[in-house]
C-alpha cells in the first residue's frame, strides 16, 4: 500500500514541504490538499524537497501540474529539489521537468526562489 508523508516549515510566503514515500491514484489527493491549503494561506512559493520521494505516477504529476498553473497565475511557483532518478525520469517523460525548476539540492532551491 502507497504510503505518503509530509515535513512542512513555512518560511514567509515560502512552503519547504519534504515530500516522503509514494505518490499515486491513492495519495495524489491528499498532496491536492495540502498544497491547495498552503496556496490558500498566501504561500507563493513551495519548495519541494523530494529526498524521500521514492516513486510518482502520473496522477501525482497531474496534481502537481495544476498547482504549478495556479501557482503561476498569483506570480508564484513550485520548484523542486533532491530528485531521485526514477522521480525524475517520469516527470522528465511527462514533460513537467520543461515547466518547472528543479534544483539539485535544498540549499541551491533557496538560493534560487
Amino acid at each position: 500500500m502507497a504510503n505518503l508523508t509530509f515535513n512542512e516549515k513555512v518560511d514567509g510566503s515560502k512552503l519547504i514541504l519534504k515530500v516522503a514515500g509514494e505518490i499515486d491514484a491513492k495519495t495524489a489527493p491528499d498532496l491536492k490538499i495540502k498544497l491547495e491549503a498552503a496556496v490558500g494561506n498566501g504561500i507563493k512559493t513551495i519548495i519541494c524537497d523530494c529526498s524521500a520521494l521514492t516513486y510518482i505516477a502520473s496522477a501525482g504529476i497531474g496534481v502537481l501540474n495544476s498547482i504549478q498553473k495556479f501557482l503561476k497565475e498569483k506570480s508564484g511557483e513550485i520548484v523542486f529539489c533532491n530528485l531521485k532518478k526514477e522521480v525524475k525520469d517520469t516527470m522528465e517523460l511527462m514533460y513537467f521537468t520543461k515547466k518547472v525548476r528543479v534544483f539539485p539540492s535544498l540549499d541551491d532551491a533557496l538560493g534560487g526562489v
